[in-house]
């Protein structure tokens, strides 16, 4: 009797570990599915950026961001969405998040450059250039 005690223990405890196993799983599969939608939201707010919808584009980009709060690429998408969509102060807030959130983000302190230099401040234009340069990637 006590051999059958032994097998209902190491069967639960192999189900146990089955099921945090599973459980893993489970949460593995929800954070890609999770990506994949944050990246479905980017890719529908390219698609109208391309279009000249910069309004519906920065929607499509906070929806990514709202899933990814993180993403330095799509912070530096919406901001220069809303630029030219005539928000020019929250656009500059989201370039710089950008480049906050990956300070060697050379894309994106050169489009911070690029808005700032077109609103006059040369300076710090100048600066947020000198970054882009020192992070760019040496072409292939």
């Amino acid at each position: 009797m006590r051999w059958l005690s032994m097998i209902i223990l190491a069967a639960c405890l192999a189900l146990g570990g089955m099921t945090t196993g599973w459980a893993s799983n489970l949460q593995e599969q929800a954070k890609e599915d999770t990506n994949k939608a944050a990246k479905a939201y980017l890719q529908e707010g390219l698609l109208e950026a391309g279009e000249g919808h910069d309004v519906q584009a920065a929607v499509a980009f906070r929806q990514a961001l709202a899933i990814r709060p993180d993403w330095a690429e799509a912070h530096s998408l919406l901001g220069s969405s809303l630029s030219r969509a005539g928000d020019l102060r929250e656009a500059e807030a989201e370039l710089r998040k950008a480049v906050q959130l990956k300070p060697d983000y050379a894309e994106g302190w050169n489009y911070l450059g690029e808005f700032l230099q077109a609103r006059g401040k040369d300076q710090e234009a100048q600066e947020a250039f000198a970054k882009a340069k020192q992070y760019a990637r040496p072409p292939h």
